[in-house]
């Protein structure tokens, strides 16, 4: 009975995440990740349903983010994850139910393609590139530059943030803390400020940062905290 009801819970997420994936296309873009999800499925038969289910609702999860942010690239969204059954079979390997397989292994979307999908930049790297920025920028400021571009592009190239959250991410550890420092250099020149000064500009564009850097760890994907 527990084994039933739990399958039910599963295909309800599985299809209601394919239905938010397939919404997120437009039109014959919509129609064709319904296709792909369960073509997936198809060839993924020989999985237990808790994993094939894992898998499917994992694949609509990157779709759906990555429509959000390249809304007329269905296709190429879908090409670049790889054809389902090389999906299903890399799936079925690392699972334990194929040749060479690795038990208890979890497939994740993309895996065993060569593609960009399989392969994720850690969180812990986006939050912590532009706090070093903020700390060695002090020290060197062409050190500090660089560390806040590489931020940006590793944040931007991430999959663990939708579109609009790398957007408030990078107004807050970025944009938000150069504006302060662009606005203090411009307030220094012409007065003398006092160390206090000095010190408590340093400890409000400290705080801005840990602040969005804070809160891009804790809104990070659920989908990419478990990969890693």
């Amino acid at each position: 009975m527990n084994t039933k009801k739990s399958q039910s819970v599963g295909n309800a997420k599985n299809a209601k995440n394919a239905e938010n994936a397939g919404n997120a296309g437009n039109g014959a873009g919509g129609e064709l990740v319904r296709e792909y999800l369960a073509a997936v499925e198809r060839e993924a038969s020989a999985l237990p349903a808790e994993r094939r289910q894992e898998l499917v609702a994992d694949l609509a999860e990157h779709i759906e983010v990555a429509l959000t942010e390249r809304p007329e690239s269905c296709r190429d969204i879908l090409r670049e994850l790889g054809d389902p059954r090389t999906i299903a079979a890399t799936a079925l390997q690392e699972s334990g139910f194929g040749p060479g397989a690795a038990p208890g292994a979890f497939a994740t979307p993309g895996a065993g393609t060569g593609q960009a999908p399989g392969r994720r930049s850690p969180a812990w790297l986006v939050v912590l590139l532009p706090v070093l920025a903020l700390g060695l920028g002090y020290l060197w400021i062409p050190l500090g530059f660089a560390l806040k571009v590489a931020g940006a592009v590793v944040l931007f190239r991430s999959r663990h943030w939708t579109s609009g959250q790398k957007w408030t991410g990078f107004a807050l550890t970025v944009l938000a803390p150069s504006l302060m420092n662009v606005a203090w250099f411009l307030f220094s020149y012409p007065n003398d400020p006092s160390q206090t000064e000095y010190w408590t500009a340093i400890a409000a564009t400290a705080v801005v940062t840990v602040a969005g850097a804070g809160w891009l760890w804790r809104v990070r994907s659920g989908t990419d905290v478990a990969a890693g």
